[in-house]
């Protein structure tokens, strides 16, 4: 008898860590995208601030898309401020996006900083998934160049949230 309780109560103990695992360790949003909070700076201050430490990191910026700004033109007050910043102007996107042109999921990368509750986020998709799935397009170089691109990029984040 007590070996069956032992039994049961292990199944148990699996169901609740799978339960757990699957609803609070591996969400979707941490699987597709890696996301820093920023306490203490206003939404403009990280703007601006990512915008130069990118800039200064060879991940030029690109373009600054006041995402806010335009959903406030049309009607919605309550919209919280949110900017979109394509960067990553590397000298390989050329050839990158020439030879897989899906890549521009990839590059440009797009950088989300967003006001959520009393803090400002900054959201990036994360690279690995997609160069996963298109390893045998990608060359070699190419792919490490991405994955290089991906992570200069999470270190700028981390460093701009403080983290």
């Amino acid at each position: 008898m007590r070996v069956v309780l032992v039994m049961l109560g292990g199944v148990l103990a699996v169901f609740i860590f799978v339960f757990y695992v699957k609803n609070h360790l591996v969400t979707p949003q941490r699987l597709f995208f890696y996301t820093v909070e920023v306490s203490g700076k206003d939404h403009e201050e990280v703007v601006r601030e990512l915008i130069r430490k990118l800039n200064e990191s060879k991940l030029k910026v690109i373009r600054v898309l006041p995402m806010s700004e335009v959903i406030h033109r049309r009607g919605v007050r309550d919209f919280p401020r949110y900017t979109t910043i394509l960067a990553c102007d590397i000298p390989q996107k050329r050839e990158i996006l020439l030879n897989v042109p899906f890549m521009s999921v990839l590059i440009p990368c797009s950088v989300a900083v967003y006001e959520k509750g009393d803090s400002v986020r900054v959201t990036v998709l994360r690279d690995y998934l997609i160069l996963r799935d298109f390893s045998e397009e990608l060359s070699d170089e190419h792919a490490h160049t991405l994955m290089n691109t991906y992570g200069k990029l999470r270190a700028i984040l981390k460093e701009v949230s403080g983290g």
